[in-house]
């Protein structure tokens, strides 16, 4: 199937795809070539799940294949991201991070579908083929992941600023790929490890760390025990990371952190 006109242009481009309209109501999240076929299914599977328990999300209408390459219709939403809300000052950082946060833990709160799959096992995973930190790094993050808590939690996985469309009718979650069940602790210092080093050149440095502070207040106040929750994940996080492609200064940052808190050498 062709959905797209030959002279359609994108709406957004991300690591992964590009976004286009399809007729009116509907958009197509369309894969750049190569990307795995089972990885679209996944986040089609993940996304329609995620809708049907509940949560603001777009609502996703099926798998197309378009100009040779894979992508998922999804209802069309209105809005810039939450992200690009910051950048623009839209709002007080601290304002927004409450709404980020809000709607974390409303994720949170909805007991994970049977199509989200464990994250620790996820996680586990890819810090055994994080290659950019040491063997002895891997095994100590592994060593303390393994002592951290399971859950049974709905966790987005990757919840970031970018992951929030502001629509008019209220923030809405996109991106489900790495959804999953967990401890929901994994998933907020997951997002606060992205916050803290993720590269976000558009943001200024000021707003940047008062969203930060202000979304871990928020994490501080929600668990008992405060930050301690939060923060037993970030080390194992942190070399789960580097097998993803962070860039050089965002590396060097959690391999400091990471063998800070594990005791071991970076490399």
């Amino acid at each position: 199937m062709n959905a797209l006109a030959p002279s359609t242009q994108s709406l957004a481009r991300g690591r992964h795809a590009e976004l286009y309209a399809l007729e009116p109501g509907r958009v197509l999240k369309l894969f750049h070539a190569g990307y795995p076929r089972g990885a679209v299914e996944a986040e089609f599977g993940r996304a329609a799940a995620a809708h049907a328990a509940g949560i603001p999300t777009p609502r996703p209408a099926g798998i197309i294949e378009s100009r040779g390459r894979t992508g998922i219709a999804f209802e069309r939403c209105e809005g810039p991201t939450l992200l690009q809300a910051l950048a623009a000052g839209a709002a007080a950082p601290e304002r927004l991070a409450q709404i980020f946060f809000g709607l974390q833990r409303a994720i949170h709160a909805v007991a994970a579908p049977s199509r989200f799959p464990d994250l620790k096992e996820s996680v586990a995973a890819k810090i055994a083929r994080a290659a950019r930190a040491s063997a002895a790094l891997r095994a100590r993050a592994l060593e303390a992941l393994a002592a951290l808590p399971a859950g049974r939690a709905a966790c987005h996985g990757d919840f970031h600023p970018a992951n929030v469309i502001m629509s008019a009718a209220g923030p809405l979650v996109v991106d489900w790929l790495d959804a999953g069940r967990a401890d929901a602790a994994l998933d907020a210092a997951r997002s606060l490890l992205l916050l803290r080093f993720a590269r976000a050149d558009a943001i200024a440095d000021a707003p940047r760390a008062a969203f930060v502070a202000a979304y871990a207040a928020c994490a501080r106040e929600a668990w008992p025990g405060g930050s301690q929750a939060i923060e037993r994940w970030q080390a194992p996080l942190a070399v789960a990371r580097l097998a993803e492609p962070a860039e050089g200064a965002e590396c060097e940052k959690l391999l400091q952190l990471a063998s800070t808190m594990l005791g071991a050498s970076p490399s």
